[in-house]
């Protein structure tokens, strides 16, 4: 049996949840709330995963939130921790094997967890423990459940493991274990064509150039959770294509090139501006408005597409579902669009209280506008 697994009892536990709370009160009413709370108690799987969601995003008052939530996602992954053992119980719900292994990838290192507070039982993992377990949660989760955010986070450690020699190598058994022929066919990559198109990029196939082909093999992973609609992969793939064309844009001769990776680029942030994320929405809308492409080493400027009504509605689309991120959104607006606030002292206002609120730093530049 498999290290991670389902005994299939969080189907169970999913209809329990549906008839007890969505049924009855819907998802996001204080009832609905409290109600979660209540099957979690019980043991509800289904129910854990949410109330952890419920304290990660800070929807609850927890002194120490990234800790308590990391906690709720290991009881409804059925996982326990002591000491240096991680026990495992089949009574499981798949998409916290996921959650779990988001952590152990981002702890002290990505994301809001990058300065979170300390929590023990990763902490006595190395990098190498971290990512290989990681692995191993993200390809069971996708055993039983259609999640993007694992085929994400399977990209993720990939890549990682192509750009760092000493990582592949602690992770090389992981890596060849769990990136299976099976785990290829059912997310619909054909092996042979992943070997055809590691030979087509690289040079290289499968067994003499194994840690050379992760970056191609990750590369897949986004775009399947991209196609799957996942908004991080859709803006991990844009930020690659942003960096293709700056490294294009150094050879004379790559003008060509170029035009093929910025529709991409455009493409991959329309995908997550569309469903309203924050940082591509502004990203999209800095694109039609002066032809901004920002890539990790600075910027690239292309106005074949500067649309001036698309910009101004990506700008607005960044404010709708907000981050931090969307402080751009708002200060882009008064930059740029700044006829909606003719004769609306009070409009301009209150973009400026959003801002403030929603970031500070981005507060201090918009006041010299």
């Amino acid at each position: 049996m498999d290290k991670f697994s389902c005994d299939g009892s969080y189907e169970r536990d999913l209809a329990e949840y549906t008839e007890s709370v969505v049924e009855r009160y819907g998802v996001s009413s204080n009832t609905a709330e409290r109600e979660i709370l209540y099957l979690a108690d019980k043991g509800n799987t289904v129910a854990l995963k949410l109330y952890a969601d419920m304290v990660f995003y800070k929807k609850m008052l927890k002194k120490n939130p990234y800790r308590e939530a990391f906690s709720l996602y290991l009881r409804s992954a059925g996982i326990s921790t002591e000491a240096d053992k991680w026990d495992f119980d089949s009574h499981s719900y798949p998409l916290s094997f996921w959650m779990v292994g988001y952590y152990l990838v981002n702890y002290r290192r990505e994301s809001v967890l990058k300065y979170c507070e300390e929590i023990e039982g990763i902490e006595r993992m190395s990098l190498p423990q971290r990512f290989g377990t990681a692995l191993g949660l993200a390809v069971a989760a996708l055993k039983y459940v259609k999640a993007p955010g694992a085929m994400n986070l399977i990209g993720r450690i990939l890549q990682a493991a192509g750009q760092d020699g000493e990582l592949y190598e602690a992770l090389e058994k992981d890596i060849k274990s769990n990136i299976s022929k099976e785990l290829l066919e059912g997310l619909g990559l054909d092996e042979t064509s992943i070997e055809e198109g590691i030979s087509r990029e690289t040079g290289l196939d499968l067994e003499s150039g194994y840690p050379n082909t992760l970056a191609f093999m990750s590369e897949l992973f986004f775009s399947k959770a991209a196609n799957e609609g996942y908004v991080y992969a859709c803006n991990n793939l844009a930020r690659r294509e942003a960096d293709h064309i700056l490294e294009l844009s150094k050879d004379k001769d790559g003008d060509i090139e170029i035009q093929k990776h910025v529709l991409r680029y455009r493409d991959y942030l329309k995908l997550s501006a569309d469903k309203y994320e924050p940082y591509a929405a502004n990203s999209l809308g800095l694109f039609y408005e002066v032809g901004e492409i920002r890539g990790s080493d600075g910027n690239y400027i292309c106005r074949d597409f500067v649309d001036h009504a698309l910009a101004r509605e990506y700008f607005k689309k960044a404010t709708i579902y907000p981050d931090k991120n969307s402080a751009w959104g708002y200060l882009n607006l008064i930059k740029y669009c700044h006829k909606i606030y003719e004769g609306n002292l009070d409009l301009l206002n209150e973009h400026m209280d959003y801002i403030k609120e929603l970031n500070p730093e981005v507060y201090d530049i918009a006041i010299e506008l």
